[in-house]
Order: structure tokens, then sequence, then C-alpha cells
């Protein structure tokens, strides 16, 4: 590294402390740098660093009033490791740069007022051979992959291989071109082997959606934000009139991801947040308690009205039981897959963290990531390398500040619910439902179930709506409770809150 680091940091280093000292200031202070610093590419990372801590220079020298200018200049023909040669251009659409050429965009460049430039060769590929320059294209890759396609499996992204950057540049420019997809070079490298396959056969469809899920995902990421709140309740509209509606934290911990659903709601909509205080409480039952009190601290007469979903459904649940509520509203997102008899692992635990966050991050992210933390001996590693993924994903512009805390925020919060259920389950004898059957219809206020689910795979569904009533230890359909209404929702997503039907089904619930 410091063997091609020296040559020109040190070099550029010098010039840049010696200039300075002179009676006048430079015209010109240039750099040329090469578009491998700019894209990155892994077989180059020593030269691309040195080049990377020249650019650094550049951007100093502009903030104190200097000129500084570097070039990232593409493959250039007459020096350098192209020169005479286009075998490594065989699959780019960068051509070779002359000389001269390099010369007449230094005297346009010097005239700009940013500190880092780009200059290359684009081949002009517009001419009609499109669906062969296609294959030829995804054949050379495979050749500079070094891979079989047909024995390689499917789901291994570029990025797990080890795309070259100027492979993935070449990629980046074929799908802006040829269908006007913008994608940068990091979701390049998440497309995987089995998209490429598709794309080859003339099969855009796969990639397509896949770079639509990123562009969902980073939109929904953008709109939540990773703090954990300071306050123990939050006003989430301005609404002053009408009883309120009280919300359970969401298990995201900030309701920044509710915002929409509050707004649609005609009452006041508070807030009850999951501060650092909470997460000293060790079981479901404590939180339970300490939301209890903050709703009579809030609102000492009551009765309220709430909505909650995962453990917060489970509160709203026993302040019915305990007569403080006129109407609880549920969203049952938790399913057998999800929860089961035994105790989770951490492993467990980790799939059900990126469950939650589906809407978040594309399947393919997913099942690269769960790839990934299967590697990692280290539990602490894995929450990171999760991390690492999403803030990939959602790029620029994450307000992150608290991501690692609430992930593990989120994962105390699973294992606690996950042993509330499994303590309540082995106490819940047959015996017990018909005294909670009884219990219900004399005693409880309104409540409204509602179940988002992808009903088209489920053969009984009265059956399959009776088991989301046992999941919150429920009275079942055939006690008749008048109290409790199980509303039925068909939808991909059962975690994703801010989606229309859910949103409408709530915002009915509480008129």
């Amino acid at each position: 590294f410091c063997s091609s680091i020296d040559t020109k940091h040190k070099i550029f280093t010098n010039l840049d402390q010696l200039t300075r000292k002179l009676d006048y200031k430079l015209d010109y202070f240039v750099v040329f740098s090469s578009v491998t610093c700019g894209k990155g590419n892994a077989g180059q990372t020593n030269y691309s660093f040195g080049n990377s801590m020249c650019e650094r220079i550049c951007e100093q020298r502009r903030r104190d009033g200097l000129h500084g200018l570097a070039i990232q200049y593409g493959p250039v023909g007459d020096v350098g490791v192209f020169e005479g040669t286009d075998q490594l251009l065989n699959f780019s659409a960068l051509r070779k740069q002359r000389i001269n050429s390099c010369c007449d965009v230094l005297d346009k460049l010097l005239s700009v007022k940013q500190a880092i430039v780009t200059s290359y060769v684009k081949v002009d590929q517009t001419k009609g051979e499109s669906g062969g320059r296609q294959k030829k294209m995804i054949k050379e890759l495979w050749r500079a992959l070094g891979i079989d396609p047909d024995n390689t499996p499917n789901h291994l992204t570029l990025g797990e291989i080890g795309i070259e950057s100027m492979f993935a540049v070449e990629l980046q420019q074929e799908l802006e071109r040829e269908w006007n997809m913008k994608v940068s070079l990091n979701n390049v490298k998440s497309i995987t082997i089995g998209m490429l396959k598709d794309y080859e056969a003339g099969r855009i469809g796969e990639i397509k959606k896949h770079l639509d899920d990123i562009r969902r995902a980073k939109a929904n990421l953008l709109k939540m934000k990773f703090l954990i709140p300071t306050e123990t309740h939050t006003r989430l509209n301005s609404v002053k009139k009408g009883t309120p509606v009280y919300m359970m934290p969401p298990v995201e911990v900030n309701f920044a991801g509710m915002e929409e659903l509050a707004q649609k709601i005609n009452r006041p909509v508070i807030g009850l947040n999951w501060t650092r205080e909470v997460s000293q409480l060790t079981s479901l039952k404590e939180v339970s308690e300490y939301y209890v009190k903050l709703l009579k601290s809030l609102e000492p007469k009551g009765p309220y009205e709430v909505l909650g979903y995962f453990d917060g459904a489970i509160i709203c649940s026993k302040l019915l039981r305990k007569q403080m509520v006129n109407k609880a509203v549920i969203v049952d997102v938790i399913n057998d897959a999800l929860f089961r008899d035994d105790e989770p692992t951490d492993e467990d635990l980790l799939i059900m963290l990126l469950t939650i966050l589906s809407k978040e991050i594309p399947e393919s992210f997913k099942d690269k990531i769960v790839r990934e933390i299967k590697k990692e001996p280290n539990f602490q590693n894995k929450v990171k390398l999760i991390i690492n993924e999403i803030v990939d994903v959602a790029g620029k512009g994450l307000v992150a500040n608290d991501m690692e805390p609430i992930f593990l925020i989120m994962i105390a919060r699973i294992r606690m619910l996950s042993e509330y259920r499994l303590n309540k389950r082995k106490k819940f004898s047959n015996k017990m439902k018909l005294t909670i059957g009884k219990k219900w219809a004399k005693k409880t206020g309104k409540l409204v179930l509602i179940k988002p689910f992808q009903f088209t795979s489920v053969e009984d569904i009265d059956a399959f709506l009776d088991k989301s009533r046992d999941t919150y230890f429920l009275p079942s359909t055939d006690d008749n409770n008048e109290n409790i209404i199980t509303e039925p929702i068909d939808n991909e997503m059962p975690f994703d809150l801010a989606a229309t039907v859910i949103v409408d089904k709530i915002v009915e619930s509480f008129k």
C-alpha cells in the first residue's frame, strides 16, 4: 500500500504545503486522478486510495480559497495499463481517451468550481443490435467473473462473487441506456446470478422488480427516524377535539412511520413512547404496568381508546381485561412461523428482526443478510452487519443516530414477547379458555382485531382467525362474544402499517 500511495500522495502534500508559502497564489493546482477512485475497484484499492487522498487535498484547498482540481480520468490510450491493448476493455462501455483529448478536456475543466470532476469516453452503442449485444455483454460478464452460470447458485449476488467496478459501471450504464433504470453501483452489486440469467434470456422483469423494491425500501427507510424518544409521549396530529386515541409504542421504537396514519384519524392521537427508561424493564408484565401508569398520569379518569400491534397488542388486551378502555384496536402481525413453541435462538431473533423490517429490506438483500449472519459467530457483529446493509440501501439522508441501540431494543422486545407467550401457553388450559370467554362477555370494552395476511393461501379462514385470537389469549368465535370483531385484510406485508388497506381499516375502526 505505502509504495503505491506515497508515490503520489507525498509529492502532492509537499507541493500543496510549499506553494502555500509562495508570495503569490497559484492560478491552478491540478491532480490527475482515476475513475477507479470515484467508482471503486477491488483490484486497485491501494491505487484508488492514493488518488482519493490527493482528491482530499484539492477539496481542502478549495475550502481555503485556493485552486484545487482533481480529474478522474478513465482509461487513457497512450500511457499506462491500457497502452496498446483493448483486452481489458472488451466488456466495458468505456473506450480509451487519447492524450490530446485529455488536454482538450483539461482546458475546459480548469474553469469549473467543483474540486472533483470526471472525464472518460463512452462507446457509441446506439446502433440496433440490442438483443445480440445484451447477450454478448452478459457472456463477457460471466467470463470476467470467472464463473459458469449453470453451476452457480441463482441467489448469489454480484457483490458476493466480487465484480470489478469497471464491469459494474458497464452493467449500470446498460440498464440506464436500454431500460431507463437509474441504479447506483451498490445496487448493481445486489443483482443476483438468477436475475442476470433472466436478463440474458431477454426477461427484464426480475431485475426491474428488484430495483423497484430497492427504490421503495429506500423511500420507506428515509421516512423512518432511528432516534430513541426522550419524552414519555408525543402528539402525533394537531386535532384538539374528541376522545384521544393512544398508540402503543411501535416495534421500531419511533412513531415516524405512523405519522401518516395519525393524520387521517379525526381525533387527537397520542403516541406512548418507548424511552431508554422502558428499555431497563425485563418482562412484558413490567412493560404493561409502566404503560398503565403512564395512561393514568396522562388521563386519570379514563376510560381510554387504544391502538397497538406486536407486544403493544398484548398491552391493549390487558387494558381491556382491566376494564380501562372503551375500545381497543389490535393489528395482529404475528404468525406461527415467527413464534414457535420453544425459546428462540439468537439467529431466530435476528430472522424475526428482518421480518419486522421486511418492507424496508428487499427480499434479495434479506436473503444475503441471512447467509452472512450465519457465517458470523459474534452476535453484536451480526447486528452491525444488518445495520451496514440497511445504511447501504438507504444511502444519504438516513437519520440513524440510534440505529444500533434501537435494533437491540427490538430484539429484546421480540424475546420478551416470546417468553410471555411461552409462559402463558403453559398455563392456558381449556378450562381457562372457558373462564376467559365468560369474563370477556361480562366485563370488557369493544375490541377490533385486524388481521392482515395473504388469505389466498389459507384453506379455512375461520380456523385461521381463531388462531389469531388464540395468539392474544382471547375468546374463540364459538363464544359468540359481541365485544370482539375480527377484520381480515388481504395484504402481503403484515408489518406494513402504512399500507393503505390497513390504514383505512384502522381509521374506520375509530370513527
